[in-house]
This record gives structure tokens, sequence and C-alpha cells, in this order.
């Protein structure tokens, strides 16, 4: 299972915020190393604009009002601003918003600017608007940070127009707070987090239904080819695309029915050679039992031994019978609900011989949705391997343990033993036909490779699973995982809720 971090949808989208916050970090050294286009200036201009009308009304208030009012007069917008005012004088006389002191470098800042002709007297202006507007399109700008306690302070020259037909004296109108956005008279971030949300959030509206556009397909197509791998032919991808995924999906439905095909006709040649081979092997199996009789001493020791082949031969063909039937017969299977007690005990009276210790613990009311025949011959193929590999008996602790539980929906059946079980690394091909796990498991102790793979084929003929896993310490447990059936009380009680 992919984990959520893994996903391509989730690498997706973490490259694009990475590409996000690459952008942003690529536009802030641009802006640092482009002096024409200054990111801090483009900041600043906000609080300049604000500052610039401020100090348009409280110069307008100060020329109404005696000097003795200015300090209530910065008290007042200060109030209405959320940041508290200073205003400087040419000659080093100050006011302030509050009951406190200019700090001395600042004063000193603002001294030094002060010291600039203003351009009403550079221009001989003595039109008001029109020096204000060259104070615009001229000013000189003051930022700085104070500390203990920290302030920032933002400053703009402005026009105190004290007399009628004079020119206007210069002042530096300082606005600090202890924010450095001063509660947005400064700088307001809010619009832009605003622009930066909607721009993530737009960004994300456009990509999600494109990443989802192209990672739900390939989940789809993901679960489908683990389907095929399992031996599942049936299934197909429905893709109806023009782009690569499209032609991804055509080929894997183009790759399912050619191994359908492939394994269709190499089964179907299995059961005819096997079928084919079955009358000839009992001719000479005839012809070998009358010539053992006819023979003597080192002869009669010959045919027993070419007996004996032809047994295993007789074994090979009648298990390639099987497995072929089980396969091609899939379709035709009727499913329908059973106890399974008796189908375990049927399988455990065919496959026991004396000396084997089998413990059967299966409640009688559990049952499940199998063929009895399909059901019974994969149990019968997991407790002669049991009984040949757990040792036979030969131990008095070599006993095969068969029990089952229901598990919600399901009826999980494990068959375990005692023997030495299987190297970690072949679990997975045990039930791979024709595919023994050596040294334990070999043609010597009588196995041509097909009951395991018989029983998958059973099994998932039956809509079940079946796995291995060895035991701790030692030992081997095959589980089968069956749906269950519906108990005879079930079915009473279903047919009473039926409508009159």
């Amino acid at each position: 299972m992919i984990r959520p971090r893994s996903s391509l949808f989730a690498k997706i989208l973490s490259w694009f915020f990475l590409n996000l916050i690459l952008l942003g970090f690529v536009l802030g050294v641009f802006f640092a190393f482009q002096p024409q286009m200054n990111l801090y200036s483009i900041f600043r201009q906000q609080g300049a604009t604000r500052l610039r009308i401020a100090g348009m009304l409280i110069s307008y208030d100060m020329e109404q009002a005696p000097q003795r009012e200015w300090s209530s007069i910065l008290a007042r917008h200060a109030k209405i601003h959320q940041v508290d005012f200073a205003l400087i004088l040419e000659d080093g006389s100050w006011f302030f918003s509050t009951d406190g002191k200019i700090p001395d470098p600042v004063l000193e800042k603002a001294g030094e600017i002060l010291k600039i002709k203003p351009p009403w007297d550079r221009s001989g202006l003595a039109d008001p608007s029109k020096a204000v507007k060259a104070e615009v399109e001229n000013r000189p700008n003051l930022v700085m940070q104070t500390g203990n306690p920290t302030r920032f302070w933002f400053g703009n020259r402005v026009p105190l127009f004290l007399k009628p037909l004079q020119h206007p004296a210069s002042a530096m109108l300082l606005a600090l707070s202890d924010s450095a956005t001063g509660h947005g008279f400064f700088f307001d971030p809010l619009p832009w987090m605003i622009v930066a949300v909607a721009v993530i959030l737009i960004s994300v509206l456009l990509w999600v239904p494109m990443v989802r556009n192209i990672t739900r397909p390939l989940v789809r197509m993901t679960r489908t080819t683990e389907l095929i791998a399992k031996g599942r032919f049936d299934v197909t991808i429905h893709e109806p695309r023009a782009d690569e995924i499209g032609r991804l999906a055509r080929a894997i439905n183009h790759m399912t029915s050619h191994l359908s095909d492939f394994v269709k006709g190499q089964k179907r040649f299995l059961g005819d050679v096997a079928h084919e081979l079955g009358s000839p092997i009992a001719r000479i199996h005839f012809g070998l039992a009358a010539l053992e009789s006819r023979v003597q001493g080192e002869n009669r020791e010959r045919v027993a031994g070419i007996m004996e082949d032809m047994d295993h031969l007789s074994q090979l063909v009648n298990e390639l019978l099987a497995f072929s039937r089980a396969e091609m017969n899939r379709s035709a299977v009727r499913l329908e609900p059973m106890a399974l007690l008796p189908v375990v005990e049927a399988a455990v009276k065919r496959e026991t011989p004396p000396q084997a210790r089998i413990i059967v613990a299966v409640d009688p009311e559990i049952r499940v949705m199998a063929s009895a025949e399909l059901l019974t011959r994969a149990l019968a193929n997991i407790i002669r391997n049991a009984v040949k590999y757990a040792g036979g008996g030969k131990k008095e602790t070599a006993a095969i343990h068969i029990a089952a539980k229901k598990i919600k929906d399901e009826v999980l059946i494990e068959i375990c033993d005692s023997g030495p079980g299987v190297p970690e690394d072949l679990i997975s091909r045990l039930f791979e036909p024709f595919f023994r796990p050596e040294p334990s498991r070999d043609r010597d102790s009588g196995g041509v490779g097909l009951g395991l793979a018989i029983v998958k084929t059973c099994i998932e003929t039956c809509k079940g699973g079946v796995s291995a896993r060895n035991r701790d310490p030692e030992g081997f447990c095959i589980a089968i995982t069956l749906k269950a059936g519906t108990t005879v009380q079930q079915h009473v009680n279903r047919t009473c809720q039926l409508p009159p």
C-alpha cells in the first residue's frame, strides 16, 4: 500500500507549493538587487501616502490654532490613526502627541533633512497647491527604528502656512509605533495576505483537478494490474482518453487479452496432454502388472522399479487433469452456503493415514459460501501435504491442527503443522504450478508441485483467498478465507421479513 506522502498526488502538490516558495524567493532576490524596483519602497509608499494625507490635515489644523494647542492636535490625530505623531520644526523645537521625548538619533536625522532647502524655496513658488505638489514630487523621507523601547519612525517633510502670502515653514511630521506595520498605518499586510491566499487558492483549485485527473486513472490501473497479477484476466480498464494515460490503459487491456489467451491455451494444452496420456499409461501399467507375474529375480525388481515410475507418472497426469479442470470450469461452478465441519471431516477422512494425528476445532454452526467438491479437494491437498511434511506422526508432538473462526462476513480456516516450514523467500512462490521448495519438499517425497496450485485455483474459484506463513518457532500454516454462508436461522428470519 502506498503511503499518502509517497503518492504521486502528494508529490505533485508538494512540487507546486515548492515552486510558489521558490518563485517568492526569486522575486525577493530580484527586488533586493534592483534599486529602481525596491520592495521596501513599494511597501513604504502606502505609509508615505497615508502620512502625507494626515500631514495635510494636521498642518491645516495647526494653521488655525496657536502653538500651545499643537500637541493636543497631534494627540487627536494619533487617536484616529492609532499611531503617535511628532512634529519637528526647522529651529529644533518639537511637539509630541504623548508625554515623552523624541530620541536624539531621530532629532539628528530630522535636522539633517530639514537643512535641505525645501522645494518651494528653490523654485520660488508661492502658490500653496503648487508648493505641496512640488513637495510630493521631491520629498525626503525618514524611516528609522529605535530601541528601549522599540519604536518604528516614519517621517515626511510638510509645509506649514503659518502666515498668509509667505513662504511656508518647513517641518518634519513623524509617525511612530511599536509595530513595524504601524497597526496598518505604515504598511497594511492584510491586502497582500488576501492576494497571496487568493493566488494560492486559485492555483490549488486549478491544479487539484488536473492532478486528480492524472492520478485517479493511475490508481484504477494499478488496482486492475494487481488483479491481473493474481490471475484475474477478466478485468478491463475503461479510460477513453487520447493522451498517454489512455494509451497505457489500452496497452494494459491488450496485454491482458494476450495473457488470457496464452494462459487458457496453456491450461487447455496441459489438460489435453494429460487426457491423452491417461489411456496409454493405464495400458502400460496393466502390461507391467502382467509382466511382473511372469519374470523372476533381477528382472522382477526392474519391472517393479518401472511400475513405481509409472505410478508417479500416473499421479502427475491425474493432478494435471485436476488442475486443468479446476482452472477451465471456474465460470460453471455454483457456490452455495454449506456447513464447514462436514467438509473438513470428509477431507480428513480421505487423506489421514492411521499414524497421523489431526486435531479439528471447527464450530458446527460455521457456514461458508463454496463448492463442496472444490473445497474438499483444496482441504484434502493441504492435509496431504501437512501429513507428508509434518513428520507423518513420527513425533508425539507432530500433530496437525485445523481451526476455523468467523470474522465479520468472512470465515478464516487455518491448517497448521509442526514440520520444518519453508524458507521465507520462497513462500510467495508456493502456489505456483510445478514449484517445489528444496530440499525438504522434493520429488522423492512424492510431490509434483501442483498440490498448492490446485488449492489456490479451487479457493479462488470459491471467491476466496489463500496464503501461507511459517510458525514460530517451527511449523507451517496455510490460511483460507471464504465468505461466510447464511445460517438456517438467518434464512428463516429473511423469509419472515418478506413483504406479503
